[in-house]
């Protein structure tokens, strides 16, 4: 049984006794009864007071209290307060009482010690009681006819009617106001009160009683019972019943969903033992899980309605398939394709998508229950019924888990989004002016390129080798892009000193800048390198090499801006990543170079210096990425070396 389940069971038990106890509202009803028919009460808990409802005095139990010394004599006066204030009754306050008092607690002789006779108000055979009578300590005579103010006299002369000095008549039965102080009870219960009514004058007694957590024991055993029930078993079961209730609350309260949510925080309250084992409890609680996240989708939704109406714009930018571009080759066309599959899988929200997912649970649910429903109709249930219920189907926990899986990869792209508002919207607008500037790349530049090089009677030939030179640049550099991309929705890269973009918008910056000098090169350089060797013995050879020599220029000013970024970097592991996502580039034009003097077969450039060349390659930048001022060194020798070995080439191929 899941905790919930276990809870609930308990709080149903309280429930249960809390009812029993109440007796459907009559136990007050009998409790008041029984104080209307009973005047003194013994307390349960405090066995060494007696209660008198008349007036609210408590007074002391004179079967546990001494009201004589251990000799049967009477106390002496000048010791019955210290007598008083050194015995623990349980309850404070307690003195001599008044006169007054004395004679309402005697008069009707129904206090429970009084001894029975018929002559006299005596206290266990003691006819004479200490009382305060005009603020000193008098004695007062239990006497049947008396008033109350009769028979009231000094200690002194009581004693002079014992020639022995010593009296045993006189009792100390000591009383206290402590539970009606500052209080109109005495008022308020009287019988001839107008104001209330029987009922509410009892309950008054009954409220001294409960406010001050006394136990009253009724001449009625059952009574006593049910009032322990009433009064101190059922306020423990209902303290223990709001611990449960709130026990359960939080279990079945969920805060906003997000992508850390505790699902099993909602699964606590589904039996899945008893799910899993009966087919009609699976389908009512898939039915009941689907409408749960539902729900708290919608909920989430309300909640975040201006994050998601942005997501919303970009789902739509992503949505749309991608169509193949006839001026693209197979491989750009697949390039742009997975481009934009990459984008839409990572910034496409699709709250919309994760609805109709978990509705298509919920519908799988409810064709079972019809499924169920339509066998009932027919003549071979039992049959039918036994082959549905072998099906095989996922577990309801398991069901659970992968809806909330569904969820949780969708709220991860919105707090990714919150928390990158800037990044993931630079990242849209890269995709879309790349993707927009490569088609422009493909049709404008090269047909700008065509109809340049025509006006100046250069050969289609030529041109179309040039562009084709300048198209593998660019691809390569179009594959660099979503990687950046990746690796920032990966987490941050930190920085050595604050920065104003994120270091993955730095490298497309960079990257973006690259990107164009090359461009610039191929629209407004390429052909005067061209016309420049033209006419020369060997001019293609030294043609190639100037044109490597210049493009490997953009690549030096792009390793130096890469380097401010690496160092700034504060792990060494973006360090790395960034050297490694870079390396291909840097290498383009040693690659360029190396594959043409092989595809030319040149003979004349040294195998020492092709030795030389090729050695570029293997300098690994890696080694030097702890200090910045032995990189930029590192980067300033390979510049010179490869600048050297060029000049070296074309020295040769001059001979």
């Amino acid at each position: 049984m899941s905790n919930l389940a276990t809870l609930t069971a308990q709080r149903d038990g309280l429930l249960k006794k809390i009812r029993e106890i109440e007796e459907p509202g009559k136990g007050v009803e009998k409790i008041l009864e029984a104080i209307k028919n009973q005047r003194w009460y013994f307390i349960k808990n405090k066995p060494k007071i007696l209660f008198d409802r008349n007036t609210g005095l408590i007074w002391a139990n004179l079967h546990t209290f001494n009201c004589v010394d251990k000799d049967g004599y009477s106390y002496p006066l000048k010791d019955i307060d210290d007598i008083i204030n050194k015995y623990s009754f349980g309850i404070n306050g307690f003195r001599v009482p008044t006169w007054y008092e004395l004679w309402q607690a005697v008069a009707d002789k129904t206090i429970p010690f009084h001894t029975g006779s018929s002559n006299d108000w005596g206290l266990f055979n003691h006819d004479i009681c200490f009382c305060k009578y005009q603020g000193e300590t008098k004695v007062k005579i239990m006497n049947e006819e008396a008033e109350a103010t009769d028979d009231i006299y000094d200690y002194e002369w009581i004693l002079c009617e014992y020639s022995c000095g010593r009296c045993k008549d006189i009792a100390l039965f000591p009383c206290s106001d402590y539970l009606i102080q500052n209080s109109d009870y005495q008022e308020k219960v009287q019988t001839d009160n107008p104001v209330y009514t029987e009922k509410e004058r009892l309950q008054f007694t009954l409220d001294l009683f409960t406010q001050n957590e006394l136990v009253p024991i009724f001449n009625d055993e059952a009574i006593t019972e049910l009032y322990k029930k009433l009064y101190f078993e059922k306020p423990k079961l209902l303290e223990q019943l709001q611990e449960l209730e709130n026990q359960i609350k939080q279990l079945q309260t969920v805060t906003l969903l997000s992508s850390d949510f505790d699902y099993t925080a909602l699964l606590v309250k589904y039996d899945i033992k008893a799910i899993d084992a009966s087919l009609i409890k699976y389908y009512q609680a898939v039915q009941q899980w689907c409408r749960e996240l539902m729900e708290k989708v919608d909920y989430y939704e309300e909640q975040k309605v201006s994050v998601i109406k942005d997501f919303n714009l970009i789902s739509l930018k992503l949505s749309k398939k991608y169509e193949a571009n006839s001026n693209l080759t197979e491989a750009e066309n697949s390039l742009l394709c997975d481009r934009q599959h990459f984008f839409q899988k990572n910034f496409s929200l699709g709250m919309n998508s994760v609805k109709t997912k978990i509705l298509a649970v919920k519908k799988q649910a409810d064709a079972l229950e019809y499924r169920i429903d339509e066998i009932d109709e027919g003549e071979n249930s039992l049959r039918e019924l036994a082959e549905l219920e072998q099906e095989k189907r996922a577990s309801f926990a398991f069901l659970a888990e992968n809806t909330a899986k569904i969820i949780k990869n969708a709220l991860r792209k919105i707090e990714y989004f919150e928390a990158n508002h800037t990044f993931v919207m630079n990242a849209i607008n890269i995709w879309e002016n790349w993707t927009e500037g490569y088609r422009v790349f493909k049709t404008t530049y090269k047909e700008d390129m065509k109809n340049d090089c025509e006006d100046d009677g250069i050969e289609e030939e030529i041109w179309s080798a040039w562009y084709q030179d300048w198209q593998q640049l660019r691809y390569a550099i179009e594959l660099k892009m979503q990687p950046v991309i990746e690796r920032g929705l990966c987490g941050s890269m930190p920085t050595n000193k604050e920065v104003k973009t994120s270091v993955p918008e730095q490298l497309i910056h960079i990257l973006d800048d690259y990107k164009k000098q090359i461009d610039k090169f191929y629209k407004e350089e390429r052909k005067g390198i061209y016309q420049k060797f033209a006419f020369q013995a060997g001019g293609d050879l030294q043609e190639k090499f100037e044109t490597e020599s210049s493009l490997y220029k953009f690549v030096a000013m792009l390793q130096s801006e890469l380097q401010d970024i690496i160092f700034n970097c504060k792990n060494a592991e973006d360090r790395v990543w960034i050297l490694n996502w870079a390396n291909s580039l840097l290498d383009i034009q040693i690659d360029e170079v190396l594959k043409f003097v092989a595809n030319n077969d040149l003979q004349k450039i040294s195998h020492t210096i092709l030795d030389e060349f090729a050695a570029l390659k293997q300098k690994n930048y890696d080694i030097y990425l702890a200090d910045a001022k032995a990189y930029s060194e590192e980067k300033a020798r390979r510049e010179k070396a490869y600048n050297s070995l060029i000049f070296k080439m074309r020295k040769d191929l001059a001979k």
